[in-house]
C-alpha cells in the first residue's frame, strides 16, 4: 500500500491502516524505540502506542 492509500484508509477509519503502517514502518519505528529505550518489550509497546495514538488523532468526521 502506498502512503496515500494508508492515509486514505485512516481517514475512512479502516483498521487495516494500522496493519499497513506497521508492515511498512514498524521495523524502522521499533529500531528507533529500542535504541532509545534499550528494552525490547518497552520498545514494542511504544510502537503499538504510536499506532493507537495515530488512530485516535483522526477526527471522527472529516471536516
Amino acid at each position: 500500500m502506498t502512503d496515500e492509500q494508508i492515509l486514505a484508509a485512516y481517514l475512512k477509519r479502516d483498521e487495516q491502516a494500522i496493519c499497513e503502517s506497521n508492515a511498512k514502518y514498524g521495523s524502522y519505528c521499533l529500531a528507533i524505540a529500542q535504541r532509545i529505550l534499550q528494552n525490547q518489550e518497552d520498545a514494542k509497546e511504544c510502537v503499538n502506542d504510536t499506532w493507537l495514538r495515530a488512530w485516535r488523532a483522526i477526527p471522527p468526521e472529516r471536516p
